[in-house]
């Protein structure tokens, strides 16, 4: 059965010939990621290229991912457009969470990074040591990793003759599995880093990088240069005929307080503090307004901290947490808000959520940290600030607050920009252009042996 002819018989994966007619009709891709079924950007990214990709090739996509209920590991395979999708997650270990290591960072070089790039990256160390211990030695696992991930994928690739393996997780121990994996498979893989691109610099994402067939990211800025020649910017992109302030419900209430939205996973790095300390500052200037935060919460702790830090701003009756919202949930909140501000210290790679809010015609106010430069247009669809200008987030909150042209100009501008850079049809053909581009190397190193 040819995957066009679908959709009454589970897939039987085999081995296509891409070609630019084609695209990817015929072939299996398996992708890993760090995230749950659905949940947050990270999962809904999935959703939408793979959403995307489905709608034109007729082809499988297997989704590993991380379930953190043993009671739900079996697998799932569905028709979706052209092709299908199989669901196969992989268990994380009992009271462990999805706390990514860059949550806990701060962008910026620690002595330990000044080390490492000026002594172990350092020619001859590089060529002599380091290099040659770093392709060798197994990466340490670290909680919040997936337990079993090697052996999931190394069935998966022989149950559906995988032609590419992409990571959109790499460094931990679990995807060095994999990587090992599709060495022994003859299976080629590449990397896509969805954070800033200082991440590359990191021995053990470096480690699968210099492996890789080919090295992908979500923005161009400040890609190191060892994987220069290699790099292939996939962008991102939204649905943005469902981001569309004509399709929403309720709209903006003008009876209510206007509304600051951020809808990020509540940890400390995503800047819920950062954002309450600013709006202390409107508070004490008088201006009346909502505070909302919208996303799942991975840290308890945090949230306690972040709610005695509201109280003492005085703003226990201006902030609500709307919890973990589906997608058509999140665009009713973004029409009910005003303005969307992310103080994030993340190691943001090109966080979706600007995309979304400029979509639905909302200035964006954010910190100009790892990769969120390329998701807006200074001072035309929003704001960029300094990491850390608290002051800078209160006194330009207050601007659009104060000034609806202002807010106006900047929605119409923003709405703009995203349907022009960022829709999923660009987002797709920038993955196939990635895939079917890895492979043809792959094909024409295995004609000449």
């Amino acid at each position: 059965m040819k995957l066009s002819e679908k959709n009454t018989e589970e897939p039987q994966a085999r081995h296509g010939v891409v070609t630019n007619e084609e695209r990817l009709d015929g072939l299996t891709i398996l992708r890993f990621a760090h995230a749950f079924e659905t949940g947050g950007g990270m999962e809904r990214y999935l959703d939408d290229v793979d959403g995307a990709l489905l709608a034109r090739n007729a082809m499988t996509l297997i989704r590993v991912y991380l379930a953190s209920d043993r009671n739900q590991l079996g697998e799932r395979t569905e028709s979706l457009g052209r092709g299908w999708l199989v669901r196969a997650p992989v268990a994380l270990p009992e009271g462990e969470s999805l706390q990514l290591v860059s949550d806990r960072e701060i962008p910026g070089k620690s002595w330990k990074h000044r080390f490492r790039d000026g002594v172990l990256y350092r020619e001859p160390v590089w060529s002599l040591l380091t290099r040659f211990f770093l392709l060798r030695r197994p990466v340490q696992r670290r909680s919040g990793q997936a337990v079993g991930a090697g052996a999931k994928v190394a069935d998966l690739i022989k149950r559906y003759c995988v032609d590419l393996i992409v990571l959109h997780f790499m460094g931990g121990a679990d995807s060095d599995e994999i990587v090992e994996q599709a060495r022994l498979a003859g299976v080629p893989f590449v990397v896509a880093n969805h954070y800033s691109n200082d991440r590359f610099m990191h021995l053990s994402i470096r480690k699968h990088a210099i492996l890789a067939a080919g090295v992908g990211g979500v923005n161009a800025l400040d890609v190191p240069k060892y994987v220069r020649d290699r790099f292939f910017n996939l962008s991102d992109g939204i649905d943005t005929e469902f981001f569309r302030c004509e399709n929403t419900v309720c709209g903006a209430d003008r009876s209510r307080p206007p509304q600051i939205i951020l809808p990020a996973r509540i940890v400390r790095a995503k800047g819920q503090l950062d954002l309450v300390r600013a709006a202390g500052i409107l508070r004490r200037r008088g201006l009346d307004f909502k505070l909302a935060f919208a996303g799942r919460t991975d840290s308890e702790d945090f949230v306690r901290e972040l709610r005695e830090e509201i109280d003492r701003c005085g703003l226990g009756d201006r902030v609500e947490f709307a919890g973990a919202l589906s997608v058509a949930e999140l665009r009713e909140w973004y029409a009910a808000s005003l303005v969307m501000a992310f103080p994030t210290y993340h190691h943001e790679g090109l966080p979706r959520i600007m995309m979304e809010a400029q979509a639905m015609k909302l200035p964006v106010v954010v910190y100009a940290t790892g990769g969120v430069a390329e998701g807006l247009i200074p001072e035309k669809t929003g704001y960029l600030l300094k990491t850390g200008d608290i002051q800078g987030m209160a006194a330009r909150l207050e601007e659009l607050l104060r000034q609806p042209g202002l807010r106006q100009q900047m929605g119409e501008a923003g709405r703009l920009f995203v349907e022009q850079r960022f829709s999923l049809e660009a987002l797709a053909k920038r993955h196939e252009e990635f895939y079917s581009g890895v492979l043809a190397k792959k094909r024409r190193a295995h004609s000449r042996s």
